[in-house]
């Protein structure tokens, strides 16, 4: 098959089993007797519209091949909620779980036969994970804090607070981790960035034992700790070992099939440097047509704004009009919210440092119509966002 061909079919696997399982949640919640089924619900469709744009981005050239390592751990992370406390009651070979297996499978096809050559290339490379894998880390750990924030007229006293607030920070601190990783080009820096990533999620666990007395597993917690893992034999050099073991293999695989093709009169059909221009070529003109300032810093708090205004408008798009007294009550924090959601996309895109530091100051300005403290949880991300437009606007391009 083709280089297309590959892509598209492992797209069709995915937009099935993400659908089929959104779908076998849905259906499974009508019933009593399984709407409590947890195994369903660990294929979440917004994991599945992000791996569906991720494929489609890497098809088209605009994000190089390494970030399909990001599916592959995901899925995995997925098949190992099955296995691993709490145990689900679903059946792990029912669908859902075979679709899951099958989308690995292809995804590692797709790498052997299609873009095996690609990823040894960013394995030698040192920043090749910057601008990839790294990238869908942060954007999973955006979405994950944008729906801590939202919750008002919660007690401060209360242990459902304290334990909110917990998890909170690390999440917060795991997303720092990795946007210092983006930005850095210190290798100090770097290699102790991601042990404490791996420490990071250990210590989630262990607060979790801490107050449960029990251990358990998500999908969202398995996916960040094999991507921490993953980053972390990256940097130490790992990978670029393997890389140098395997290329000669690779290297004499290529040139089999292209004395065979030449033989047979055919024209092999190579990931060649042409292919590397091409896609250098796409970046290019994306970075022409998108966005100045492509910081992670600036994309982080933009991705976490997004979704905490999404979140704060959904209880009124599925008809709950008293929600209209919150955002009443709010309204200086939510319209200083929109205003500096907007500035700061004109401001990435236009790459005018002004208009970025004013963000900053709206998000800090936004506190100040909820000062009472059943609103500390939408406060704390006005600081939290001030904090990542504040680091972004110093440091408004990536290194790589």
């Amino acid at each position: 098959m083709t280089r297309t061909k590959w892509y598209r079919t492992l797209l069709i696997l995915v937009a099935v089993l993400y659908l089929f399982a959104y779908g076998s949640n849905v259906a499974s919640s009508y019933y009593a007797q399984s709407s409590h089924d947890y195994g369903l619900g660990i294929f979440s469709i917004w994991d599945g519209l992000i791996i569906a744009w991720l494929i489609w981005r890497i098809m088209k050239e605009r994000m190089n091949v390494e970030g399909l390592i990001a599916p592959i751990l995901l899925f995995i992370s997925q098949l190992l909620v099955f296995f691993l406390p709490p145990f689900s009651s679903t059946n792990p070979f029912n669908l859902s779980f075979i679709l899951n297996f099958t989308c690995i499978i292809c995804v590692f096809l797709l790498i052997k036969n299609v873009e095996f050559k690609s990823l040894l290339d960013l394995w030698k490379s040192e920043d090749g994970w910057k601008s990839s894998i790294a990238y869908i880390g942060t954007l999973y750990s955006c979405i994950n804090l944008s729906g801590r924030f939202w919750t008002v007229s919660i007690d401060t006293s209360s242990m459902m607070f304290s334990v909110l607030m917990y998890f909170t920070v690390i999440d917060l601190i795991y997303l720092l981790l990795l946007n210092i990783m983006i930005t850095s080009k210190n290798e100090v820096y770097l290699k102790i960035s991601s042990i404490l990533l791996i420490l990071n999620r250990l210590a989630q666990v262990v607060l979790y034992y801490s107050i449960a007395s029990s251990i358990s597993f998500s999908s969202t917690w398995l996916f960040s700790s094999l991507l921490s893992v993953y980053l972390t034999c990256r940097i130490f050099g790992v990978f670029t070992k393997l890389a140098e073991r395997l290329e000669p293999k690779v290297r004499s695989e290529v040139e089999g099939v292209s004395l065979e093709s030449s033989l047979e009169g055919e024209k092999p059909i190579l990931q060649d440097d042409e292919g590397d221009d091409k896609q250098l070529e796409g970046s290019i003109n994306d970075s022409k047509r998108g966005v100045v300032f492509n910081s992670s810093w600036l994309w982080s708090a933009l991705i976490i704004a997004i979704g905490h205004l999404v979140l704060a408008l959904l209880p009124i798009l599925v008809g709950n009009p008293m929600w209209l007294l919150v955002l009443f009550v709010g309204s200086i924090h939510y319209i200083c919210f929109i205003i500096a959601t907007i500035l700061l996309l004109i401001g990435m895109k236009k790459g005018s440092k002004s208009l970025v530091n004013l963000v900053c100051i709206l998000f800090f300005v936004s506190m100040i119509g909820t000062l009472d403290s059943y609103w500390i949880m939408p406060n704390i991300l006005s600081i939290a966002l001030g904090v990542l437009v504040a680091i972004g606007s110093r440091y408004p391009q990536n290194y790589n």
